[in-house]
């Protein structure tokens, strides 16, 4: 994930005593093993000494480390704190966590926030699943780090042709604010050709009311189960506090499963931003198109994404919910930052982004577009001589098994827009 420096692995002295054949610790400088002069001054103090020499034993003392933004920028060294049990590091600027997988005994570290930028190798990333493989317990939260990007918005935006035949993909945001427009002019001008528009849902043709009452009888626990018994104290109590603003109370909020609340945290979330679906992409095309009369195709239904999202397993579930409501205070923010990677039509990233997802979120986000990638090649197929304006979410053609991939498995040649 992020930009790392070359870890150096520091090797214990060990000296054999020739008077009692056995084995004793060498006393050495701190500065001998911490480069990070602010490292070196939480390791003293945790000692609790000014001893400017201090032995592998009196290094073995040292349990719990706490260091919040204590500046610190590199951990070369911490390995020789081999009894580290528990590890907080918050708010300093370390590149390099490699060391941490040295600490055979660390159960728990707080890393903070963590700031993704694209432009770099997966080695943050690769240290982390590596020390929840091995049991430890990170606290950490990723977050997105992008420059604005100056110009028309770029998007992800492919075209696929075959004999009189040609489907236009475009990967969207669903919302945003006015900061996404205008598009690049290639997109408009492609959906001007268009024949017809598909999205993954027709939110002109959904009936609110019914839409409203299938997702509460998804969301509701049926069997006497309550969200109070499946999520900590602290969880469900932050939830009834978050969504009182939409007037629910905690009795009903307690039959509610944790997708569905997750959903309803970032409702409230987006209610306390300037972002609206209305701004978003979708609706976007949604308008034109009804405005032009064009055709509009859903690519799936109401009833396919509730079920999509619902059949996570409940661990899963809260998870998410978790992720939501350590993430309400800066919702605003990493969306603009999404934005600002989708404005630039940085398809690395995006896919990136998409590799992000792990279990039955990846299961369904693949089955979702095997399904839709079917349905455009219905489109490539239709021998109508007609053209099809495709729009639907960014992560949906980026990356394995994403829409794009699997037309290309299937031999279809994709053209970016420096090709037409």
């Amino acid at each position: 994930m992020l930009k790392t420096t070359k870890y150096i692995f520091l090797l214990g002295i060990f000296i054999i005593s020739t008077t009692a054949c056995s084995l004793t610790s060498e006393t050495v400088k701190l500065e001998e093993y911490f480069q990070d002069s602010s490292l070196e001054i939480v390791v003293r103090k945790e000692l609790k000494s000014e001893n400017p020499k201090v032995s592998e034993k009196e290094f073995a003392t040292i349990q719990s480390l706490k260091a919040p933004e204590a500046g610190i920028t590199n951990l070369e060294g911490i390995e020789k704190l081999t009894s580290l049990n528990y590890l907080d590091v918050t708010g300093n600027n370390i590149d390099d966590l490699s060391p941490l997988l040295s600490l055979e005994k660390l159960s728990e570290v707080q890393l903070g926030d963590i700031y993704f930028t694209g432009d770099s190798d997966e080695t943050v990333g690769s240290v982390i699943e590596n020390l929840e493989k091995k049991g430890v317990k990170v606290h950490v939260r990723s977050r997105l780090s992008f420059e604005e990007y100056d110009g028309p918005s770029e998007g992800i935006f492919h075209r696929v042709q075959k004999d009189n035949q040609t489907v236009y993909l475009l990967g969207s945001i669903h919302i945003g604010d006015q900061t996404i427009y205008p598009l690049n002019q290639k997109i408009d001008v492609a959906f001007e050709e268009a024949d017809h528009l598909a999205v993954e849902i027709n939110i002109e043709d959904i009936n609110e009311t019914e839409a409203s009452q299938t997702m509460m009888q998804q969301g509701l626990y049926q069997d006497g189960t309550t969200l109070s018994t499946v999520v900590e104290d602290e969880v469900f109590k932050d939830t009834v506090g978050y969504l009182s603003d939409l007037g629910l109370n905690e009795e009903m909020i307690n039959q509610f499963q944790p997708w569905f609340v997750t959903m309803m945290l970032s409702e409230v979330a987006l209610g306390k931003s300037n972002l609206t679906s209305e701004n978003g992409v979708d609706k976007h095309f949604i308008t034109r198109a009804t405005e032009k009369k064009l055709p509009i195709i859903s690519l799936e239904s109401v009833e396919s994404q509730i079920a999509s999202i619902s059949s996570a397993p409940v661990e899963e579930q809260i998870e998410s919910l978790e992720i939501t409501l350590d993430s309400m205070d800066i919702y605003e923010e990493e969306l603009t930052q999404l934005i600002r990677v989708w404005r630039s039509g940085n398809i690395d990233v995006i896919a990136q982004l998409r590799d992000l997802s792990e279990g039955s979120e990846q299961l369904a986000m693949d089955e979702r577009d095997l399904l839709m990638a079917d349905k455009i090649e219905g489109f490539l197929n239709a021998d109508d001589g007609e053209t099809y304006f495709v729009v639907v979410g960014a992560l949906h053609l980026a990356g394995e098994n994403s829409i794009v991939d699997l037309l290309e498995t299937r031999g279809y040649s994709i053209e970016s827009p420096g090709e037409f």
